[in-house]
């Protein structure tokens, strides 16, 4: 960070650095450093023409000034973001998360009634939208975006559902893609979900916009304006805020070695908790995008079970396999092989998509490589404890049989 933070006082340079700046993560931003930055950016800003401060080098400008007002006091930050504006709408980056199938944040808050610029950024290996609706319609319209991906109009619409619930919507951006949207927030304060409505994310890809009648005021102090404010969470998926716990297969290798008297109830709880059902079925919940569970290998032991999903690119199923085509036009497209012969190759970008295979002649083809990353995204067990993971693998090795040898003695092991 210091080192780029230098750059940022180089005018050639400081365009490339702070880009480069707003990779690093918050956490490690250094407070002594924020306000000598501030300072640089806000001369700088001052000198970029009115009718300039909407192109992207200003947003970013913009955005990483009002980043840095987080690390000050209180009354210093009011200053800072008072001037700022005065220059220029406010600019919120939102990107996603590689291989997670996740935005980068699952908080955006914004005031009512104000003009807000959304920067969004697909940095991960699949396409992905952004879209805000009204409150307590993230459900209804994912549900509707992946009824509506049957429609061959679906891909034009980006994946984006038709409905009078859809209040901003990007484009379906494609890996290292950027969209600026431009956006007035409601004028009544409440909790706006953003979710991607490619088919098969919005139950794990998704955020709380919160639109509250004094930013200031939050950002003084978040837990205690919200306790005054009474925003209502009319979204389910929303009302889950539990910590993330970044599990590793070795943190759980010496637990999962005896799995006996595990709790079927949490188990099926936690597989819809972990967003396993938006891709696979179990009694009749869910979806049968992924492998079929009920068909699970018997040779699989439970470290393997747990090996696939900690680590779903470690061995990644041939059927599931996804292939890059880099096409003599200079695309590159991505998908699951369906067919193959000498003069075509036919395959599907998004198996939850439904929609019509891509067929691809042998003689636009010009390189093709397997995608060493599986399409069942990273992350699905970070807002569980170990035990609930547990209870969740005892549950998949049962094929979803509550009277299966893991669950008798049910209890023994702390819990109900």
């Amino acid at each position: 960070f210091q080192m780029l933070a230098k750059l940022v006082k180089e005018k050639d340079d400081r365009l490339a650095a702070v880009r480069a700046l707003q990779r690093i993560p918050r956490q490690f931003w250094p407070k002594d450093d924020a306000q000598p930055l501030a300072d640089v950016m806000l001369a700088h800003i001052r000198q970029i023409p009115t009718k300039e401060r909407t192109t992207p080098a200003a947003l970013d400008a913009l955005e990483f000034a009002d980043a840095l007002t987080t690390l000050l006091p209180p009354e210093v930050a009011k200053k800072y973001r008072t001037e700022l504006g005065e220059l220029g709408v406010r600019v919120i980056r939102l990107l996603t998360l590689p291989e997670r199938m996740a935005y980068d944040k699952e908080v955006l808050v914004v005031q009512a009634g104000k003009p807000v610029e959304f920067l969004f950024e697909n940095v991960d290996l699949m396409p992905h939208n952004f879209v805000i609706t009204q409150p307590g319609a993230m459900e209804e319209l994912g549900k509707l975006a992946e009824a509506q991906a049957q429609d061959p109009a679906a891909a034009t619409r980006h994946f984006v559902p038709k409905s009078g619930k859809v209040l901003l919507s990007s484009y379906l951006l494609q890996p290292r893609e950027t969209q600026k949207l431009s956006f007035t927030a409601p004028t009544a304060p409440g909790v706006y979900p953003y979710v991607c409505t490619y088919p098969g994310h919005w139950m794990r890809m998704h955020g709380a916009l919160y639109v509250v009648a004094d930013l200031e005021q939050y950002r003084a102090g978040p837990d205690a304006y919200l306790a005054k404010a009474n925003l209502p969470i009319r979204d389910d998926l929303l009302k889950d805020r539990r910590p993330r716990t970044e599990w590793k297969f070795e943190d759980l290798t010496a637990a999962v070695a005896d799995l006996k008297g595990r709790s079927f109830g949490n188990g099926k709880q936690m597989f819809q908790v972990a967003t396993c059902v938006a891709c696979h079925k179990m009694e009749n919940v869910g979806n049968n995008f992924g492998p079929d569970l009920l068909q699970l290998d018997v040779k699989k032991k439970p470290l393997d079970v747990l090996k696939d999903i900690i680590e779903p690119s470690f061995i990644i199923n041939e059927k599931f396999q996804t292939f890059a085509f880099e096409l003599s036009s200079g695309k590159v497209v991505q998908g699951i092989i369906l067919e193959e012969t000498p003069q075509m190759v036919k395959i599907i970008e998004n198996p939850l998509a439904k929609a019509e295979p891509l067929i691809l002649k042998a003689s636009d083809i010009d390189n093709r490589r397997k995608v060493p990353q599986s399409i069942m995204p990273k992350g699905s067990l970070d807002k569980l404890s170990r035990d609930e993971i547990l209870d969740l693998l005892a549950y998949v090795l049962s094929r979803g049989n509550r009277n299966h040898e893991l669950f008798r003695g049910e209890g023994h092991a702390g819990h109900h």
